[in-house]
């Protein structure tokens, strides 16, 4: 997996020039973040990595959403709905801390 894998996801792939001095690693960029593709790593982890934090991201800003509706109609939910959305809530919780603790291996839960 090429790091150009990262770009249809809205990330930003910078690759300096060979004859920069001092050589520069590959960067790749986006979602207030970036990433440098030192010569000791591997390439294709590091996509993996960028790939599971793009989709705790985009967890995490379903889960703000969920949360606000939840809580904005909190008194008028049955049982039900309120055990649902406390699961729910687990769940994000759980993503945030992976998310907060930059635990990349995998894409949460």
């Amino acid at each position: 997996m090429p790091l150009e894998d990262l770009i249809p996801l809205g990330f930003d792939v910078i690759r300096p020039s060979t004859d920069m001095v001092p050589q520069m690693p590959p960067m790749v960029v986006g979602l207030d973040r970036q990433w440098a593709l030192h010569e000791w790593m591997n390439e294709e982890v590091l996509v993996t990595e960028i790939k599971n934090f793009k989709i705790l991201y985009d967890k995490m800003e379903q889960a703000q959403q969920y949360f606000q509706d939840n809580y904005t109609n909190w008194a008028s939910l049955t049982a039900q709905q309120k055990d649902a959305a406390n699961r729910q809530a687990q769940r994000g919780l759980a993503n945030l801390i992976r998310y907060v603790r930059d635990d990349l291996a995998s894409g949460g839960v």
